[in-house]
């Protein structure tokens, strides 16, 4: 059986046993999936989910194009150069081990209520997993040992034999950077998506509070499929193993 019909096998059949549960149980625990969807139709039409979508949006983009651009690279020196790696990976430790909450008051006394911390946070959260993953995709002493000339070893080695690790790196680092978005408009600026989390839940809305939640989810499986389709393109010698 195709694995993409075990998917869909799979979701019909969470979708049957939670409009089942969800009739026969307390609604305002686990409303039934068809109240949830005719509540994102309605959040949908009156544009409160397209508008706080665009919210979050925005700052998960800028977090997470700026925790590519710097940490790919960064990785990248750290294979390269052991003595960077040496001198920096106490930081990097640090920061994958520390609840990344914890910065916020920092960040609120740096820049404030506004994007920029929302930004800041979403890179945070994105940015280590990165880093660590380009590092360990590093085979320098390989090459090294096959007599590889240092204006060759960034292209022909360390680039193609750390692009899976990378891109692995940059799968995970998704995921990290929609839980920072979310925890970002929660904790930090009750806006976008998170917004919607707090009202819904403090308001006992499950339909609408369940809406929300099922859009955040559908926005981080969307996001690692396009991750995951560039890493395709990128590597098409890895669907032939």
């Amino acid at each position: 059986m195709k694995r993409r019909t075990l998917r869909a096998i799979s979701l019909i059949t969470l979708g049957l046993l939670w409009e089942a549960v969800g009739r026969t149980q307390n609604p305002h625990l686990l409303p039934p999936l068809s109240s949830v969807f005719s509540a994102w139709i309605e959040l949908l039409l009156s544009g409160q989910l397209l508008k706080a979508l665009g919210v979050s949006l925005q700052a998960l983009a800028l977090g997470f194009v700026l925790s590519v651009l710097l940490g790919v690279p960064l990785g990248l020196l750290m294979g390269r150069y052991r003595r960077l790696e040496s001198f920096l990976d106490i930081y990097m430790t640090a920061l994958l081990t520390v609840p990344m909450i914890s910065f916020i008051p920092f960040l609120v006394i740096a820049f404030g209520l506004g994007l920029h911390s929302r930004v800041w946070i979403v890179f945070l959260f994105a940015f280590v997993i990165i880093v660590i993953n380009t590092t360990a995709g590093n085979y320098m002493e390989m090459a090294r040992s096959f007599g590889a000339r240092e204006s060759d070893l960034f292209l022909k080695v360390v680039l193609p034999a750390a692009l899976p690790m990378i891109m692995a790196g940059i799968r995970l680092g998704m995921g990290r950077a929609v839980l920072g978005m979310v925890t970002s408009e929660m904790i930090l600026a009750v806006v976008g998506l998170g917004a919607m989390l707090m009202t819904f839940g403090a308001s006992f809305n499950s339909p609408s509070l369940f809406a929300t939640i099922l859009t955040i989810v559908l926005l981080a499986v969307g996001l690692l499929a396009l991750i995951q389709y560039l890493d395709r393109r990128l590597m098409p010698w890895r669907m032939a193993v």
